[in-house]
């Protein structure tokens, strides 16, 4: 089943995913990083990053080339078991580069999360590029 588990934590893992398109879209990492467990595994088709050390230094990388960003999630899945939950969601982003230019990508993100004292937390995210345009 593609949604299962109480309703109250599937709204919340919602809105978790929604903190961090908003985090990802206004620039604000401290929220970005407040969606994260402190081991989390972010798994691109660029880095691996584990731990919110490593993240950061790579948002920090990521932004030196970032104008504005658009970052929109669908979630197409959540199935909460207890404290631990697994997750889909497909990804769109536009970004504005700095030195001009826009790069959009789409991809599937395939989660776990866990619930860390009464809050859910991405444990690991592995994305999977569906569509990307770079540009020029």
């Amino acid at each position: 089943m593609a949604f299962s588990g109480p309703m109250e934590d599937r709204l919340a893992i919602r809105e978790l995913y929604d903190t961090y398109g908003d985090a990802s879209t206004r620039g604000d990492l401290e929220e970005f990083l407040g969606c994260w467990a402190d081991e989390g595994v972010w798994n691109t088709q660029i880095f691996t990053r584990t731990g919110k050390d490593e993240m950061r230094e790579q948002w920090d990388m990521l932004w030196t080339g970032f104008d504005k960003v658009a970052f929109l999630a669908n979630v197409f899945s959540i199935e909460v078991d207890g404290d631990k939950a697994a997750s889909r969601a497909l990804q769109r982003e536009e970004i504005l580069l700095k030195g001009g230019g826009i790069y959009r990508l789409a991809g599937l993100y395939t989660d776990r999360l866990v619930r860390r004292d009464g809050k859910w937390l991405f444990l690991r995210r592995d994305y999977e590029v569906k569509v990307e345009e770079v540009p020029g």
